[in-house]
C-alpha cells in the first residue's frame, strides 16, 4: 500500500475520535518521522524515505 493509502485508512478508522495530532521529524539523508495520534491513544508511525512521496503521486495519478 502507499502513504497516502495508509494515512487514509488510519484516517476512516479514526475519524469520529475527533482531530488527530500530527508530527512530523526533521529530515535526514535518510527520510523522516511522521507520527500521527489519535485522541482514542492509537498511533500511526512510519518512516518516509525520500523516494516514498514521489513514488505515492505517481501511483495516485496512474489512478486518476
Amino acid at each position: 500500500m502507499t502513504i497516502s493509502g495508509d494515512l487514509d485508512d488510519f484516517a476512516a478508522g479514526h475519524r469520529a475520535h475527533g482531530q488527530c495530532v500530527t508530527d512530523i521529524g526533521a529530515l535526514t539523508p535518510n527520510g523522516y518521522r511522521l507520527r500521527v495520534v489519535c485522541p482514542c491513544g492509537v498511533r500511526f508511525e512510519r518512516w518516509i524515505t525520500p523516494e516514498e512521496p514521489a513514488s505515492d503521486l505517481a501511483i495516485r495519478a496512474r489512478i486518476n
